[in-house]
């Protein structure tokens, strides 16, 4: 049965409402997600009955296997839902714990591994409509509450309130300053990478093109509001991102009101992506007419094992390795415009987007190495090698027979 268009793009909201605090890397990632979205509409006209994005690109021949392209979205989505797991686990102790206690240092990584375990449970259990239904509640509401407390901001900062200073600086990103604004925006945008997570069920969808324009142009509008309304409300330097609303909407409405409605929306949409995460993770290496519960199992314990991980900081994954799951993806939009790109030989359009595409990943990998290290690059070269690796050891199911370009 097919997924309505409302919850489509629901379950692409769930992925990156999140990420509206981190502000100005939600216009260029909007930017560049017209071009991608296009790329998988015309690539979904041709191949409308392939399961997942792996088969839409794989069904144009001369392109990469679809079992490495599942496996790297595989990878991707699993060290974003483990990120995704450590914010459930760090906001559950939060609620939990008094305010002057403090917490064992085991804790954080043993609730995300709980969180994680739920979270595949509830994946495996609830059909896919209903999976959808519940993440665009959740999304939905987290998206309305940064919504309205960033027009309230803008609105209050309007009235002649004196800007606040915030009392401690929240940063999305670990680029050092001396890289200036390339990195750091770069850092900020490949947060985005995942909003195509509902192309898992593509020969479930009417259309591509209209739940992801729908989700990326709503989720772009809040975190244009919530970074202007930042900028706006607080003194000191320019900001790139938005992380400091939290700490301007406490003070300027309570903690009732500004900070605890925050946070409720945060883990709202959090919840919803640790769903819709682990739902997309099993849907894209599962193979076609099976009732195996094993992808359920592999996508749910490898989002536990990695949000252990990173919940006790291991080797700084804590500020470093969550953007090795965005630039997985944005390999993956590569390909998908270079199939993009051999549909019609003649298309001006799909070969320039390709070759935007090839300078974005040199970009996103050079100034990411500069200003984070070269290690999550090469962690995701290592990643990308062994999906190749393995791809090339197994038979290659037969896909869907294309049907011709419209």
């Amino acid at each position: 049965m097919p997924i309505p268009t409302w919850q489509a793009a629901g379950l692409s909201m769930a992925v990156i409402v999140g990420h509206i605090l981190i502000g100005s890397g939600a216009l260029v990632f909007g930017v560049l997600s017209i071009g991608v979205i296009w790329t998988l509409h015309r690539l979904h006209a041709r191949a409308p009955e392939s399961r997942t994005t792996a088969e839409l690109i794989a069904s144009v021949p001369g392109t990469p296997s679809a079992r490495a392209i599942s496996a790297i979205q595989f990878a991707a989505y699993v060290l974003i839902a483990a990120y995704t797991a450590r914010t459930v686990a760090s906001i559950t102790l939060i609620w939990l714990s008094s305010p002057d206690a403090m917490v064992p240092e085991w804790s954080e990584p043993v609730v995300a591994v709980a969180v994680s375990a739920i979270a595949a449970v509830l994946a495996g259990a609830m059909p896919t409509r209903a999976l959808a239904s519940v993440a665009t509640v959740l999304a939905s509401f987290g998206l309305l509450v940064f919504f309205y407390v960033s027009l309230a901001v803008i609105a209050k900062t309007a009235s002649g309130i004196a800007p606040i200073e915030p009392a401690f600086q929240m940063s999305a990103t670990a680029a050092p300053a001396e890289w200036g604004p390339a990195a750091l925006v770069v850092s900020l945008a490949i947060a985005f990478a995942g909003f195509e997570i509902p192309t898992a069920a593509s020969h479930r969808l009417r259309s591509i093109s209209r739940p992801l324009g729908y989700a990326m142009a709503l989720v772009v509008l809040c975190a244009t509001l919530a970074w202007v309304a930042t900028n706006l409300a607080t003194a000191g330097d320019f900001r790139y991102n938005a992380s400091d609303l939290t700490q301007v909407a406490a003070a300027m409405f309570g903690m009732t009101s500004g900070f605890w409605l925050l946070t409720a929306a945060t883990m709202a949409q959090a919840v919803a992506a640790l769903l819709v995460l682990i739902w997309g993770a099993t849907r894209v290496v599962r193979p076609p007419r099976a009732d195996s519960v094993l992808p359920l199992v592999m996508a749910g314990v490898a989002t536990a094992v990695v949000a252990a991980l990173v919940s006790g900081g291991w080797a700084g994954a804590g500020s470093k390795l969550w953007g090795v799951g965005g630039l997985l993806l944005i390999v993956v939009y590569l390909v998908a415009a270079q199939a993009n790109s051999r549909l019609d030989d003649s298309n001006t359009a799909a070969r320039t987007l390709f070759a935007v595409m090839v300078l974005v990943l040199a970009a996103v990998v050079i100034l990411k190495g500069l200003a984070e290290g070269w290690w999550p690059v090469g962690i995701a070269g290592v990643i990308l090698a062994a999906a190749a690796v393995w791809a090339v050891k197994r038979p290659e199911p037969q896909g869907p027979r294309p049907h011709p370009l419209r």
